[in-house]
């Protein structure tokens, strides 16, 4: 009697899954949004959704009309050298470094890289 199963066949199988798995993970590549480039691109990385940030950051500029974002961006990178973003909202948060804009209470760095998002997306 044939087997149910042949070795050619699970061959065949197996590629396939291979393939079909390899095509969902560069397709992954293709299907997420694209923003033109910006200057702080190294920065806005960290953000989840760049044009949530973004509208965040218009609030965070509205009171805030003396932000210069080049100097921000070098401000944030140099503390970013020594820990991870999260950490450095965590401790702005418990240092009491906050930003209040429109009803939000945010961690300074975290309201800076929205303005800075905010920026790059106008």
């Amino acid at each position: 009697m044939k087997p149910l199963v042949s070795r050619r066949n699970l061959i065949v199988g197996a590629g396939g899954v291979v393939v079909l798995g390899a095509a969902g993970v560069g397709a992954s590549k293709f299907l997420r949004k694209r923003y033109a480039p910006s200057p702080y691109d190294d920065l806005l990385v960290a953000l989840n959704d760049r044009d949530g940030a973004a509208q965040i950051g218009e609030a965070v500029l509205a009171v805030k009309p003396d932000f210069e974002a080049t100097a921000v961006a070098a401000a944030l990178r140099t503390k970013l050298q020594h820990s991870t973003f999260a950490d450095l909202a965590a401790k702005d948060a418990a240092s009491g470094k906050l930003v209040e804009a429109r009803g939000w209470v945010l961690p300074e760095s975290f309201g800076l890289l929205c303005a800075l998002a905010a920026k790059a997306a106008a």
